[in-house]
């Protein structure tokens, strides 16, 4: 009687796994979607801001700076406008992917909105910024297979004794890719 009962749940317990692993996969699946871009697979927005203050808590607890940098490329409109919004997705999955190639693992990156990127930097400082940031920006225009374009960014820092949110530091960091752009584009500018 025991083994009739116990063969006779086998027959309700596998499919219930076999549910239980397909919503699961479902489940990270989704989770996924909700955390990456689907043009570069870079971070969302939400993403950044989950992650983002995460990273400020812990450079505020080690004491170390945080960076943060606002990337917009220059003319967009533009090459969508002349090649079409096919070629522009593409420039914008290339610079995404150049960019997250120059960024060591503990670095962010995320699509902000259209051609804008957000990165933070955790224990990096001004300095170190500026030059990441010059590393962006020279070479954003090298793939010949696509239009040229190039970056304005914005660099902002916080100071270690400060109480900075990453909101805070997004918004300094676009004032200063505002004075970039004022300024001529192609340039980085810090705030």
């Amino acid at each position: 009687m025991a083994y009739t009962v116990g063969f006779s749940s086998t027959d309700v317990l596998i499919p219930i796994c076999a549910i239980l692993m397909t919503f699961e996969k479902l489940r990270l699946t989704l989770e996924n979607l909700a955390m990456r871009d689907s043009l570069t697979g870079v971070l969302t927005r939400r993403a950044l801001f989950e992650f983002g203050e995460g990273e400020i808590a812990g450079c505020r607890r080690r004491g170390a700076s945080l960076s943060v940098l606002m990337l917009d490329l220059d003319h967009f409109k533009e090459i969508n406008d002349n090649y079409g919004h096919h070629v522009g997705d593409s420039v914008i999955r290339d610079f995404a992917e150049r960019t997250q190639s120059l960024l060591r693992k503990p670095f962010l990156l995320a699509r902000y909105g259209g051609e804008e990127f957000v990165a933070v930097l955790p224990e990096t400082g001004a300095a170190d910024a500026v030059l990441i940031a010059e590393r962006i920006r020279s070479s954003i225009s090298f793939n010949p297979e696509l239009p040229r374009c190039h970056v304005s960014i914005g660099v902002a820092t916080n100071s270690v004794a400060g109480n900075e949110s990453l909101t805070v530091l997004i918004q300094k960091a676009d004032q200063g890719l505002y004075q970039a752009k004022q300024r001529g584009r192609n340039r980085i500018e810090v705030n």
